[in-house]
């Protein structure tokens, strides 16, 4: 087993790592702001958390070997109406508390139209921005993945400038698919330990030497999705133990639990100037079907232990954020993914219910309780709060937030949650003061992506004949080129480029990339060479069509399977329906870097030899070649150099004239990755 397969969940508490990107300054000052995300799973009993005053009589009927006498409850607000009269479980004083402060709204209703009684799908849908009738497997993204991906366009999944960290991070066990996107680089990472001091070293001893080299099987892809996942690792983590150990905690005790150890540690990361946008903790053990409450005293048991970790833990993180100076950064947001029927089960507990509440908290936020109370007279045929009594989607609870709190344009929202209609998303619900709100003059748009068709000219050394300025097509000739693009092996690359015919006069694939101005990979696509050495896209055309791309200059990187790689000296700007043309065969310094072609009678040819693709011509890409040669079989192997399906003595020569080159360590760095 490779150093790379070390489990990614060990003893402690995991933390996920969702890389970062740069943070675009912005006039209206939100950069700063942080959404922190609590995910009750396992589905809170709202019921017993906030029980309804008003419809006591049906709440102790439905329920009489669990309802709190109305004695023992905590009344929220005396200065509410009938129907928002609550009553909160006794273990609730730290959420009182905050109420009382002016820093507690609870939202009541919230869900989905036709809710989802399985935990595992409800999830999805509310991590996803789902309504239940789009299937949650064909829509891979989460909500928090499409929404910093849509405010950070420039993302890809490294440090960039100044700003050095993630964009989101989860900590303990909570669920990654929020923050999922399509791209390769948006990668969530599990660390285990609940120590970030020392996230440094666990996250440096987790890879031991690099693995290259997968097979192009499903369990070579598993092999490469976990490789990329600790190379992205090491880049953050000594970021990450940076900015904890710049961090401090006020002299608040949090609880000594999962949940108080999470947001402790989420404190002490904004206190130590991390620009992280959305935190994720997570408390378990809400799916109460068994024993919910203690016979002998009801107002003890599991539910009720559970209640006060979640209180007092989020009271002692409002207070140390207050005691550290930064409670005006942060809103939180605690949610689950459905709640409990009202009627009881003959366990001592609940079953899988409908809708629920949500609590926003923080000092931007304007409290209060948001809608009227459940009707617990108002059932569905299994004992659950009838759907209809849905006031908000909580799709539009978010969209509320992300408008107000972080900035979101119309048109970022509806990127969002792209399965949703408008009319669910704009009904705006007012949760941040006026002192922290965003002005709608101030909302960010998002960058329309675009198109470019690029042309390109390469040599590749061996394969050009300098008499004729033409490369072999000997490959292609013999039918040993194959038909799906070859560069998952070393490049990690993973498209789905097939050709069924090749063109005319073509030569081998080519990879092509597009860097941007802080030296990260914004756009990579397979591609075929031709003889003449122009690229072209699979079907011939001498061009290369690229979407979904921000305006914005860029230099592009051209990656042979035997060749050293090349990235040109001069940038293109990307602009929509731009057709830029890289010609690297005229001049050594079209490519960055000393002597990175080689002049084979004024024609400029990417060097031969680097058969392992580390950016070396060494002693390990001979070995690839003595490999080969020994077989006399014509085949596509790395070992064949010069393009002709042998490896031979020509083959040798060529690596022989090369030994010892060192590719550009800019390229070099990136192929690391």
């Amino acid at each position: 087993m490779v150093a790379g397969l070390t489990p990614l969940f060990t003893k402690g508490y995991a933390l996920n790592q969702m890389s970062a990107s740069l943070i675009p300054a912005s006039a209206c000052d939100v950069d700063d702001r942080v959404l922190v995300m609590i995910y009750l799973a396992g589905a809170n009993d709202i019921i017993n958390t906030a029980v309804p005053l008003n419809h006591f009589a049906a709440y102790a009927n439905l329920r009489p070997d669990l309802y709190l006498q109305q004695s023992s409850l905590i009344e929220l607000d005396s200065t509410q109406p009938a129907n928002k009269s609550l009553g909160l479980h006794p273990s609730l004083t730290g959420l009182k508390g905050l109420y009382d402060a002016g820093k507690l709204s609870i939202v009541q209703r919230t869900g989905y139209p036709s809710p989802n009684r399985s935990h595992f799908v409800s999830e999805d849908i509310l991590l996803k921005g789902l309504d239940g009738t789009v299937l949650t497997n064909t829509a891979e993204e989460g909500w928090m993945g499409r929404f910093l991906k849509d405010r950070y366009p420039t993302y890809n999944g490294l440090p960039f400038s100044n700003e050095q960290d993630p964009l989101g991070l989860i900590l303990g066990d909570a669920p990654s698919t929020g923050f999922h996107t399509l791209e390769d680089h948006s990668i969530e990472i599990n660390l285990s330990g609940q120590d970030p001091s020392g996230f440094y070293n666990i996250i440096s001893t987790l890879s031991g030497e690099p693995f290259d080299v997968f097979p192009n099987t499903e369990h070579g892809h598993e092999l490469e999705f976990m490789s990329y996942i600790e190379r992205s690792t090491q880049v953050y983590s000594e970021r990450i133990s940076s900015v904890f150990n710049g961090g401090n905690n006020s002299s608040t005790v949090y609880p000594a639990t999962t949940l108080g150890n999470q947001l402790k540690t989420i404190a002490r990361f904004i206190s130590g100037g991390s620009r992280t946008k959305v935190f994720m903790a997570r408390k378990g053990g809400w799916d109460n079907h068994v024993n919910m409450v203690d016979s002998a005293d009801r107002k003890t048991g599991t539910h009720a232990s559970l209640l006060k970790d979640m209180s007092d833990s989020i009271l002692a993180f409002q207070n140390d954020l207050t005691d550290l100076n930064i409670s005006d950064r942060v809103v939180t947001v605690v949610f689950s993914e459905f709640s409990r029927k009202v009627i009881q089960n003959g366990s001592l507990g609940t079953d899988h219910g409908t809708l629920s509440s949500m609590f926003v908290i923080g000092d931007p936020v304007i409290p209060g309780i948001k809608f009227t109370n459940f009707d617990l007279t108002n059932l569905d045929s299994q004992g659950a709060i009838d759907a209809s009594q849905l006031n908000r989607d909580y799709r539009n609870i978010y969209t509320s937030i992300l408008q107000q709190w972080m900035g979101a344009s119309n048109v970022s929202v509806e990127n969002t949650f792209p399965y949703s209609d408008t009319n669910v998303l704009y009904n705006p619900v007012t949760f941040i003061n006026a002192a922290n709100r965003v002005d709608p003059t101030c909302y960010f748009e998002p960058i329309a992506p675009v198109s470019l068709e690029l042309s390109g000219k390469v040599y590749l050394e061996g394969f050009l004949d300098p008499a004729t300025g033409e490369m072999t097509t000997t490959l292609a000739d013999n039918n040993l080129i194959p038909h799906e693009q070859p560069f998952f092996d070393f490049h990690s690359y993973s498209g789905d480029e097939v050709v069924n015919t090749f063109p005319v006069d073509t030569v081998d694939w080519i990879l092509v990339e597009f860097w941007n101005a802080g030296n990260l990979r914004i756009a990579r696509k397979a591609a075929l060479l031709r003889k003449d050495g122009r690229i072209m896209d699979l079907n011939g055309d001498l061009f290369v069509t690229f979407s979904d791309l921000h305006p914005e200059p860029v230099r592009v990187a051209f990656l042979h399977r035997t060749h050293m790689a090349v990235l040109s000296t001069s940038p293109i700007t990307v602009t929509e329906g731009a057709t830029p043309n890289v010609d690297l065969t005229t001049q050594m310094n079209a490519v960055e870097g000393t002597n990175q072609l080689k002049d084979i009678n004024g024609k400029f040819a990417m060097l031969a030899g680097d058969s392992d693709q580390n950016g070396v011509v060494n002693g390990e890409d001979y070995n690839y070649w003595k490999r080969a040669s020994y077989n006399g079989i014509p085949s596509y192997n790395i070992g064949d150099i010069d393009g002709s399906g042998l490896s031979s003595a020509a083959d040798l020569n060529l690596w022989e004239g090369n030994r010892s080159r060192i590719g550009n360590p800019l390229i070099n760095n990136i192929l690391k990755r």
